[in-house]
């Protein structure tokens, strides 16, 4: 027998191992462990444990430690939290009981609420993982004012309360609290500002591909439990995994969440299309992909363009010195293509690759859509499309997109070659443009330099991508917003969005480029009261804080 601190004793048992005898709240002594075989007990005690093997395991009392160990043995899986109140039990189980892996984490603490913030930060962390609790009855019997109110509070708290506290009634105030998940995309900043101006909450949840899904789902809850937010909030269904798991979380607790297409769903969604659900509510900048995307499932759909944020895009009056080395008659601020085309490429097999750059070809020579163009390039490898995945169709027509976006932004940019223009973009276009008319400059800066840029140019010049069927980009409501010119290409939805003509010049042909440019830089009153007018219109209508307005009102609406 030995005697290690004032209350605690340790004692060998028959089989040799350490036992340990403690002092009693009500001063008696009590052995934590069979005095005979403590392995032997704490194998037969685990052995009449009912447990899945999954979640957090939860062990009030760690005594030396023999119980713990025959719980890790068994349940490989388990995430085990042991709750001991004693420091020198806790140093006493290191010495003298058996070795305990890196997934026992001990807990030492005096206060309850300490102890149960602990469990309900790991259960969240490990997103809601199931809960279940072993006691080791002896540690309960000899310190029960400490062990039984845990006890009580675990039933009540953590695997209870911690669920009520994730589903909860939405849209009851005027005041609006947004989830809003930052996958790096730019316009989280633009809907942020947008709705914090609004005097709306919003919280920010990082959902990157350099984080694992647990970090995620993780954070996700624990958001969630702390501000209680409306709803959820993605750009392009963004942070939203291939299997769905991050959308079956959310209906599970009847969380809304919306998603503001301002890309292709046609391309993203074929690839994720378990993120169905009843709770997902699809904005789109593009009404012409809503017929689609409730074909394949989706209950709410509406159309919700892009917008600009008014107070970042505004007529320049004080940095004119700034604005100077920006000048010039015709300018374009864009992407070559080159690196979406080699991204896009990069996911179909080599095979397809001369097939895309045909199918592409197709499309811009006689002026096709996608279907169209492919029944026409005659190749073995396109003779059966139905055998494509829904991945395998979303990547091929990703890349013939892209590909048709490079040609025909090219095409637009070669129509300058005379009257000349200036680009600033990525290093892709010093491999296109052969032309010494064509100036090539550094990108620009979203937020400081692009407004200059669009106030120093006589005429911003503006090229659709293809994956926007009738659709604007964003070029067509920041370029008006500074009060500049725009010309741009004919698109369906420009004629609901602009008095096109009167506040807004577009063109339906790249032939029509040079003449149209030609005359409005020799007519420089008509380009500026069409500008005046763009900007008065997207004023009015057209920034950032119209279009989270008609986004709250309609989830309001639908899950109020």
């Amino acid at each position: 027998m030995i005697k290690r601190n004032e209350g605690l004793t340790l004692v060998e048992s028959r089989t040799g191992k350490s036992s340990l005898k403690v002092t009693c709240e009500n001063n008696s002594l009590k052995s934590l462990h069979s005095l005979y075989d403590p392995e032997e007990e704490a194998r037969a005690l685990v052995s009449t444990f009912a447990f899945d093997g999954t979640g957090v395991l939860v062990v009030l009392g760690l005594g030396l430690g023999y119980h713990v160990a025959e719980l890790a043995r068994k349940y490989k899986s388990a995430h085990i939290m042991v709750i001991e109140s004693e420091q020198e039990i806790c140093n006493l189980a290191r010495e003298h009981g058996p070795a305990l892996n890196d997934r026992i984490e001990i807990i030492t603490a005096q206060l309850s609420p300490d102890v149960l913030q602990a469990i309900s930060r790991r259960q969240l962390q490990m997103g809601l993982a199931p809960l279940s609790v072993f006691t080791l009855a002896s540690a309960v019997s000899a310190f029960p004012d400490y062990y039984r109110p845990l006890m009580a509070a675990l039933r009540k708290t953590v695997s209870v309360s911690l669920w009520d506290r994730i589903r909860y009634s939405k849209f009851q105030h005027e005041k609006v609290s947004c989830l809003l998940i930052d996958s790096g995309y730019f316009l989280v900043r633009e809907v942020e500002k947008a709705m914090q101006s609004m005097n709306h909450d919003v919280v920010r949840v990082s959902l990157r591909k350099e984080r694992g899904s647990n970090d995620h789902l993780s954070e996700l809850i624990q958001t969630i439990v702390e501000h209680r937010p409306d709803f959820v909030l993605t750009m392009n269904h963004l942070g939203f995994d291939e299997k769905g798991v991050l959308t079956s979380f959310l209906e599970s607790i009847d969380m809304p969440a919306a998603s503001w297409y301002v890309d292709s769903p046609k391309l993203i969604l074929k690839a994720h299309n378990r993120n169905v659900s009843p709770f997902v509510s699809l904005f789109l900048w593009d009404s012409s992909y809503m017929t689609e995307m409730k074909k394949m499932g989706f209950d709410d759909v509406k159309y919700l363009p892009m917008g600009t944020d008014e107070r970042v895009f505004r007529p320049v009056t004080k940095q004119r010195l700034k604005m100077r080395k920006y000048e010039c008659n015709t300018g374009f601020v864009g992407n070559s293509m080159t690196g979406p085309v080699q991204e896009w490429m990069e996911k179909n097999r080599k095979t397809l690759h001369p097939v895309i750059e045909k199918v592409a070809e197709t499309i811009i020579s006689r002026n096709l859509p996608f279907e169209k163009a492919v029944k026409l390039v005659q190749n073995p490898d396109l003779q059966d499309l139905q055998s494509f995945s829904s991945k395998e169709m979303a990547e091929f027509e990703g890349a013939v997109l892209w590909k048709v976006t490079l040609l025909y932004r090219l095409s637009c940019i070669e129509s300058f070659e005379e009257s000349g223009i200036t680009i600033h973009g990525d290093r892709g276009w010093k491999h296109l443009i052969r032309s010494d008319s064509i100036t090539l400059k550094p990108p620009l800066n979203y937020y400081k330099e692009l407004p200059l840029f669009y106030n120093a140019c006589k005429i911003n010049f503006n090229a659709t991508s293809l994956q926007m069927r009738e659709a604007v980009n964003q070029r067509v409501f920041d370029v008006p917003a500074c009060g500049a010119f725009l010309l741009t290409d004919q698109q369906k939805s420009l004629n609901e969005l602009f008095d096109v003509g009167n506040e807004i010049i577009t063109y339906s042909d790249t032939d029509e480029l040079p003449e149209l440019a030609d005359f409005y830089l020799r007519n420089p009153e008509r380009r500026q009261a069409i500008a005046t007018r763009g900007r008065e219109r997207v004023l009015q209508d057209h920034t950032y804080r119209k279009r989270l307005t008609v986004m709250i009102e309609a989830m309001k609406k639908r899950y109020k």
